[in-house]
């Protein structure tokens, strides 16, 4: 995959683009005092009024109801935390670094401004149309005061006559001395920083987010700050995502946040319908094809896999699970430190007639005692006459796993019985590939019940990455692998005068019926 280049705009492409903002934000010599009067007293309470006379290059439409919401909202909390999950097309970028900072300072309430882009250029490029602004728009000059003072467009970093500074930089770099004498900055914008590298690599999209609930967010004034995200959702565990929090189903929002979540079409009507037709948007859709138009217009993000395709993974309502020939759940504890192992996995498989059923899952990142409560709980809650063989890697049993599981046997007072997976495992990918032919023929169902269970969604999204040369987490489908392993030695077994001894099945005992 190919990495996202954006460089610095050439200085006569700005040059005429201040051209342009001078030519449409001119004021008549004739405007009277009074005029001057009732024109700013609307601006300052009605957003797109604000919009179409002081920004006319940008307002080939009226705005949309979320952009004015939005706005509203940001101003009337000095505190705000937003984040505008609108999508493509839809103005993001336009509303929170220029025209929003521009209708704080109308109202009296920046003291700086901080801007992160994809790279340092990115953020450049962003604060370059918004200094254009400050230094070129006649009318908003001769309403609220001349603004710009020095700086270069190419830096990202320039200040107001009023001491406001503006600081732009990239997702890798930090706001470097971001406070301009005794004034620190009280409005923070992320803008677009996702793109379709970092979004599979979830050690870097961590960093980012830290990075911006840490240095970025704690450079603005305790005293008071507005914070701004723009974006839409391009994976389900984009910075984005984790930003707002719910970044599997079911998931909570973060404490306290502004949320616009904005979807191209809602109720067969187009969200931003002042500005694009319904049949407009519908040709986009049918010319970029259903899974991109999901993300881009949607945020909708199920991954298309190239070997476990969408289509493979087929939800229904379970067997009875009396009626399973075997329940198997596999334990992958993933200890390694790298970014395809972050994630402890379980993954409780059941055959019945040589259809393969995903009953449930555990995939999180956690310590190791949550998972064997976990286990505990689910076996706890089994029906009568039904049980699961646990197994895990042998490799992976070692002294705090042991620990770990007596720990939570003690706790909810139950013997958990877990036996070692003893096999010389062949290459991971291999192994997790060779799953692929019982998908296509239609011999795996997954629990429908939990088709929105955040484990489930986390698990079966890991299972759509695997491809040559993946670099996305791998647990879940290496628990399924191990899973499936021990179902295979069923079938086989079962045909040959099944023995339990074959397996190690320890104290578990077959009934007629073929439970546990």
């Amino acid at each position: 995959m190919s990495t996202l280049t954006i460089t610095k705009r050439d200085y006569n492409e700005w040059l005429e683009f201040c051209s342009q903002v001078q030519n449409s934000a001119a004021f008549a010599f004739n405007d009277t005092e009074e005029t001057q009067k009732l024109r700013i007293k609307r601006a300052l309470t009605d957003y797109d009024y604000f919009v179409k006379t002081y920004f006319e290059l940008y307002a080939d439409a009226d705005c949309a109801d979320f952009h004015i919401e939005y706005a509203n909202e940001c101003l009337a909390d000095p505190n705000f935390f937003g984040v505008a999950e609108w999508p493509r097309e839809h103005a993001k970028s336009v509303h929170l670094t220029i025209i929003i900072p521009m209708w704080l300072i109308a109202h009296r309430q920046l003291t700086g401004m901080l801007l992160m882009g994809k790279n340092e250029d990115d953020a450049c490029n962003l604060l370059s149309d918004l200094q254009a602004q400050l230094q070129h728009n006649k009318l908003f000059a001769h309403d609220f005061g001349e603004q710009y003072n020095f700086g270069s467009w190419e830096d990202g970093d320039f200040t107001t006559k009023g001491g406001i500074r503006f600081l732009g930089f990239g997702r890798d770099q930090s706001p470097r001395g971001a406070r301009e004498n005794e004034k620190r900055p009280n409005y923070g914008v992320v803008d677009d920083v996702d793109d379709d590298d970092i979004v599979h690599n979830p050690k870097r999209v961590d960093k980012v987010v830290k990075k911006i609930l840490g240095a970025m967010y704690f450079a603005l004034s305790i005293k008071g700050a507005r914070f701004a995200m723009g974006g839409n959702r391009i994976h389900h565990n984009s910075i984005l995502a984790n930003i707002v929090g719910d970044t599997k189903p079911g998931a909570k929002k973060r404490e306290g946040i502004y949320h616009s979540k904005v979807k191209a079409i809602e109720n067969g009507k187009p969200a931003w319908w002042q500005r694009y037709s319904l049949q407009e948007l519908l040709r986009k859709i049918a010319k970029a094809g259903p899974v991109l138009a999901k993300q881009e217009f949607f945020h909708e993000t199920d991954i298309e896999g190239k070997i476990f395709k969408n289509k493979y993974f087929r939800f229904a309502k379970l067997p009875h699970l009396a009626k399973m020939d075997i329940i198997i759940g596999y334990f992958d504890p993933s200890f390694e430190n790298n970014q395809t192992s972050d994630f402890k996995a379980v993954s409780i498989w059941g055959q019945d007639k040589f259809k393969r059923y995903c009953i449930k899952r555990f995939t999180r990142r956690c310590e190791l005692e949550d998972v064997f409560e976990w286990m505990i709980k689910v076996e706890k809650n089994l029906p009568p006459g039904v049980g699961i063989i646990w197994y895990m890697e042998k490799q992976f049993y070692t002294r705090p796993v042991k620990k770990a599981l007596r720990r939570a046997c003690k706790r909810y007072k139950y013997p958990l019985s877990v036996l070692t997976d003893e096999r010389q495992k062949p290459n991971k990918y291999t192994r997790m590939v060779r799953m692929e032919p019982e998908y296509s023929s239609g011999n795996v169902v997954y629990n429908v019940e939990d088709e929105n269970d955040p484990d489930m969604v986390e698990g079966n999204l890991q299972v759509k990455g695997i491809e040559p040369g993946y670099n996305t987490a791998d647990d879940a489908p290496d628990a399924d692998e191990g899973a499936w392993f021990f179902l295979d030695q069923f079938v086989i077994s079962d045909s040959e005068d099944w023995n339990e001894d074959s397996l190690g099945m320890g104290r578990h005992e077959r009934n007629e019926d073929n439970t546990y």
